[in-house]
Order: structure tokens, then C-alpha cells, then sequence
């Protein structure tokens, strides 16, 4: 077998198409006869019976081309379809139409429509030696060192699997799960080495992201041609992986097919490519002191941490994004101690309290929110603008506000979350104008009262003293005005210009500009 996506599409098919005309026979469906002349002419006539089982699927086939497996199997069979047509006796470039042909072969002189086993893989034989009759296939194979799986073999698709060892011949160690590429390819092109470093970097990409543990690209790879001679090949590494060992249950195997098939198609931002890759520089460290600044410095990116207030919000923000309401500020505490470890194995920071923490834990947490966080934005499941989306989840959010714990207890600082996006500048500008106008204006209370009823004091007619009896008052002496004497002008100083004696300060006229 050279293709197995095309083996596993073409039977897919051809059983869906066996249970569809089965049903239909049982509810009364009948396939008519021809009755053929085999006689010579020179002696008794002889008549056989010749089921029209062609046209039996032809009146079907509208029905047979709807079948969920229907589709796959085209896209599998691609360009190969001319040839089989061809090699028939028919024409054309379309896939369904070899199908048809293909279920014609395996249903000849047959009455009934049960799946034959045996048929089908004697007519798929066929396809391959009409497919495949001027290539070579090529294989190239790397193991995946810390990984294993349960599932014997993984198929990932456009010739890319996961394999175990034990199942697959070659000159590996069986007890390793290995990532193969298999290739049809013209007996005078090279083996297709460079595509598959690349294919193979991407399953490790996924598996990395699918869950915990450490599994990196062993070396040596290799490399065949048909049935000759592995050849060794420069893929991989030869150092050990850091952490436990990566593990795909068993009936997880559909699952990790479509996670693959969404982080192998995702096109990231650069912010979250670049998070991406330190991400993966971490898993390949040797030691977890030196894999912490890399996952922290991917969260940063994420979370657009890269100033002091952003480095400020980064705890909450994860928080807000990791963990729901109740453990939010564990989560922040845990990330707070993270970066306390990060500046103490940077420099042996002093005043780094790390109580009881465990820093493989801190370590391994920051690695697990990371890795959350990468697979929400590559599969779709969040925008990759995470700044915005953790910030309107602590706007909604009834929690009381997040403590700065970098502070003592008696400074304890409260973080409020406060949408600004809301308010326009110009419109925080205008409070701040109207609040420094209010304090401006701000005058005591006075001692009378500012605002006298003045029409209530001319409605009244105002009381006159009597007389005064001058009889008796002595005689006072009034003293004469003092002179007051006018003091001298001052001389004004005018900035920029030259003063003269003959000006008059006193005078208006003597001001060249009216006053």
C-alpha cells in the first residue's frame, strides 16, 4: 500500500455506498437482467444471465454522491482520476466519475451489495499500479524523543503520521514513537528531506501545545527510496528531553487530528508568532531557571506588558484571563512570585521573598497559562488582542479591586479598573478645567449678607430723628485742613523703551498710544 489516505477515503466510500444499495435491495429495490446469446450459432442456443449492476448504480448515483465519504474520497483521488478513467476505456478528468467506475469494478456480475473485502482490495490495487506506475516512494522518518501514544499509528495528513516504533519497520529504536513522511514522488527527484524538518517541526509544535511534557526531534533521522537501504539523515537532536514524558491517551486520537490540523493551518499576529517561539525556546531548555524568562517574556508579548504600566497590569490580566473569578488573585500571587523568581536567578535580586514557594511549580504554572493561552488564540477561541479582552473581563467583573502586594501591609495599594476608552481626552480635560475654575472661584463665606432686600427697605419709609436741642452743646473748635502735597511722578519702566525727561506721566498727551 502505497497511500493510505487514499486507501482509508476509497473504502470510507465504498462501504457508505454498500450500506446505501443494501437498503435499498431490502426495501425492494430489484436489479434486472440481460439475457446474453453465448452460443456459436453452429449448435443449441445457450443464454446466460448478465446483471446490469452499471445501471442499477447509475440510478443511484445522485443519491451515492451526497454520502459524507463521497467528497473526501474525490479529494483524495486529485489528478489520478484521468488516469483511471483512462486506463478503463473512458474519458474525462473528474474524480466522481471514477468513483462510479470504481464501484462498477468492485460490484461486476455481482446481485448483492455487501462490502467485499477481498474485491475491494484487489480494485484499489489497481488504482495505485495506474497511479503510482512511474514514481518512487520515498520515506523519511525522525523519532520523537519523550513521546508516546497508545494508537498504533496517527494520520495527519498529505502523507504525514505519528507512528509507534514496534509498528513500523526501519532501523529505529522500536521502543520510540516516530514522526514519518511518505511521499510518492518521479524516480528523479530528490527525496523531499527539506519538507519534512518542516512538517515535523510542526508536529512537535502541536504536541507541545497539546498537553505537558517534555518532547523534542531526536537525531539521527533517515531516509528510503522504494525497498532499497535506510540511509542516516541530519534531522533532530540528540539531547534528553527536560521534563516527563508527552502521553496521547487512548480516544484521543481524533481530537489531537483536528488540533493539529488547526495550529498546522493558523496564521498568527507577529506578537503572538514571536510568543509563539519563546514558547518553544523554553521547552527545549535544559533546566526550568532558564526556561521561566522565556515563558514570561512570551506572556509580556501576549499582554502587552512591555512598559511600566503594562508591567503593572500583567498580573490581573492573566488572572482575568486564566482563572475564574473566585481564583483570580491566587493566580496573580502565583504570577507576582513568578517575577520575583525571574529577578532573583537574573541577578540574585536581594529582598526577593519567596516564602514557600516552590519554584519548579512557579515554573511549571507559568508554562500551563502560557500554553492556555496560545492554544485559545491559534485555534480561534480568543482574539489575539488579549490586553483588550482581559481588561473588559475585569471591567465586568463584581470582584472587589486587585492589591498591589509588592507594598507593605500598612501601604496597601488598591489597582481599579477604569474603562478611559470611554472618555474622550477632550472630555477629561474639560473636568479638570472645571474643577481647577471651581477651586479658583472658591470664596469664604461672607460677613453680610450678599443679597439685601432692597425693595423691602423702599416700601419702607424711613423713621426721622427729632431735632437735636443745641442749647446746651458747647462750642467745638474745628481745626484747619491739612495741605496735601501732590507726591512726585514716578518714572514707569517700559520694557523696550528709552524714557525721556520731557515726558509727563501725569499727562495723557504725552503717550503715544491712546489710553
Amino acid at each position: 500500500m502505497r497511500n493510505r489516505a487514499l486507501h482509508a477515503a476509497l473504502r470510507n466510500f465504498a462501504l457508505e455506498a454498500a450500506a446505501l444499495l443494501t437498503d435499498d435491495q431490502k426495501a425492494g429495490a430489484e436489479v434486472e437482467f440481460d439475457v446474453v446469446d453465448e452460443g456459436n450459432g453452429r449448435g443449441p442456443a445457450l443464454y446466460r444471465y448478465e446483471p446490469r449492476t452499471g445501471a442499477f448504480l447509475s440510478e443511484r448515483w445522485p443519491r451515492l454522491r451526497e454520502l459524507p465519504a463521497c467528497a473526501q474520497a474525490c479529494q483524495e483521488l486529485g489528478a489520478g482520476a484521468s488516469a483511471w478513467l483512462r486506463v478503463n476505456g473512458m474519458r474525462g478528468e473528474q474524480a466522481e466519475p471514477a468513483l462510479q467506475a470504481m464501484l462498477e469494478r468492485l460490484y461486476e456480475d455481482a446481485t448483492s451489495f455487501g462490502f467485499p473485502e477481498e474485491r475491494f482490495e484487489r480494485v484499489y490495487g489497481e488504482v495505485e499500479v495506474t497511479l503510482y506506475r512511474d514514481a518512487v516512494r520515498a520515506r523519511v522518518i525522525a523519532p520523537l524523543r519523550g513521546a508516546w501514544m497508545d494508537a498504533e499509528r496517527i494520520e495527519l495528513g498529505d502523507g504525514l503520521s505519528l507512528v509507534r516504533g514496534d509498528r513500523f519497520d526501519g532501523p529505529h529504536d522500536k521502543s520510540e514513537l516516530l514522526c514519518v513522511l511518505e511521499r510518492d514522488a518521479p524516480a528523479d527527484d530528490p527525496i523531499p528531506t527539506e519538507e519534512a524538518a518542516e512538517r515535523f517541526a510542526a508536529v512537535i509544535t502541536a504536541l507541545r501545545l497539546w498537553t505537558p511534557g517534555g518532547v523534542i526531534l531526536g537525531a539521527p533521522g533517515w531516509r528510503q527510496s522504494d525497498e532499497a537501504r535506510w540511509q542516516p539523515l541530519a534531522l533532530g537532536s540528540g539531547a534528553p528531553p527536560r521534563a516527563a514524558g508527552w502521553i496521547l491517551a487512548a480516544g484521543d486520537e481524533q481530537a489531537f487530528r483536528e488540533f493539529f490540523a488547526a495550529i498546522d493551518g493558523a496564521r498568527p499576529p507577529d506578537a503572538v508568532a514571536w510568543a509563539l517561539d519563546r514558547f518553544e525556546m523554553g521547552c527545549e531548555r535544559a533546566m526550568e531557571a532558564q526556561a521561566l524568562s522565556d515563558y514570561l517574556l512570551a506572556l509580556r508579548a501576549l499582554l502587552d506588558a512591555t512598559t511600566a504600566a503594562g508591567q503593572a497590569s500583567m498580573a490581573p490580566r492573566l488572572a482575568a484571563l486564566c482563572a475564574e473569578e473566585s481564583a483570580r488573585r491566587d493566580v496573580q500571587h502565583r504570577l507576582e512570585a513568578a517575577l520575583a523568581l525571574e529577578r532573583f536567578v537574573m541577578g540574585g535580586a536581594t529582598g526577593v521573598r519567596l516564602d514557600d514557594e516552590s519554584p519548579a511549580e512557579l515554573v511549571e504554572e507559568a508554562e500551563d497559562h502560557l500554553r492556555a493561552l496560545l492554544r485559545d488564540v491559534l485555534c480561534g477561541y480568543l482574539d489575539a488582542d488579549l490586553k483588550g479582552v482581559a481588561d473588559d473581563i475585569l471591567l465586568e467583573s463584581d470582584s472587589e479591586p486587585f492589591m498591589d502586594s509588592d507594598t507593605q501591609d500598612s501601604e496597601v495599594q488598591e489597582i481599579e479598573a477604569r474603562d478611559l476608552r470611554k472618555e474622550p481626552r477632550f472630555e477629561r480635560a474639560a473636568d479638570h478645567e472645571r474643577q481647577a475654575e471651581a477651586y479658583l472661584d472658591f470664596d469664604p463665606e461672607p460677613d453680610y449678607d450678599p443679597a439685601p432686600d432692597y425693595e423691602a427697605e423702599l416700601d419702607t419709609e424711613p423713621e426721622l430723628d427729632a431735632e437735636p436741642d443745641t442749647a446746651e452743646l458747647e462750642a467745638v473748635t474745628v481745626a484747619p485742613e491739612p495741605v496735601t502735597v501732590a507726591p512726585e511722578p514716578v518714572q514707569h519702566q517700559l520694557d523696550g523703551v528709552t524714557q525721556s525727561a520731557d515726558w509727563g506721566w501725569d499727562d495723557p498727551e504725552d503717550f503715544s498710544a491712546p489710553v
